[in-house]
């Protein structure tokens, strides 16, 4: 009896202390949601595989490489082309990747005698190879000084794994006189995931067991 009665002591003196911490049932309501309500705040496999790409075949990042500069370039009459001086950008691709590059700048091209044939030419290399040569800014009269205006060349390629550098050359023409005032170069390239060599049933092994 007395060993019943000091069991029965020691539980009433226990439980107080371990009420606070175990949940009620108004309590664990405030905190946790049911299995109902959690079905439609949650997504389930299925639905979450039809909305989001698993993380092994999702996009790879954009690179971008962004140069740009206020040093005056020119004026020059060269014929034959010449890179501009620190106009250029260096990056990395991960994989295979479609590019844009782009090149604006405030220019000048004065010509003694303009006509429609007339222009002052750049181009674009990426790893040393010109994209082609394209005008730049059309020649205006010499006289009276013309106004420096902004003048963009947007160009696609495609880029292999790897580093790259893309630089701008004046490309050179007769009877023009180019300057360079001010420029912004920037190449957006969007790296692709190699593709997946395609498995078949048969090709599980190659081998064959040693006689």
């Amino acid at each position: 009896m007395i060993a019943v009665a000091s069991a029965l002591a020691a539980v009433v003196a226990v439980t107080p202390s371990l009420a606070g911490s175990f949940l009620t049932s108004k309590r664990a309501a405030h905190v946790y949601l049911s299995n109902k309500e959690a079905a439609g705040l949650y997504l389930k496999k299925k639905a979450a595989g039809n909305l989001y790409v698993e993380k092994a075949t999702a996009p790879l990042q954009p690179v971008v490489g962004i140069a740009a500069g206020s040093a005056v370039f020119g004026p020059t009459s060269a014929t034959t082309p010449g890179y501009i001086p620190t106009v250029f950008t260096s990056f990395g691709t991960p994989g295979i990747a479609p590019a844009v590059v782009t090149f604006s700048g405030s220019a000048t091209c004065t010509a003694a005698k303009p006509s429609a044939d007339l222009a002052c030419p750049i181009q674009i290399l990426v790893d040393g190879q010109t994209t082609g040569k394209v005008n730049f800014a059309p020649a205006t009269a010499e006289s009276p000084a013309p106004v420096a205006l902004v003048h963009t060349v947007m160009q696609t390629t495609v880029l292999q794994k790897g580093g790259h550098t893309v630089a701008i050359q004046y490309a050179g023409a007769k009877n023009v006189t180019f300057t360079l005032k001010g420029w912004n170069l920037a190449v957006q390239a969007y790296p692709e995931r190699p593709e997946e060599p395609e498995v078949t049933s048969g090709a599980k092994g190659t081998g064959g067991k040693g006689r």
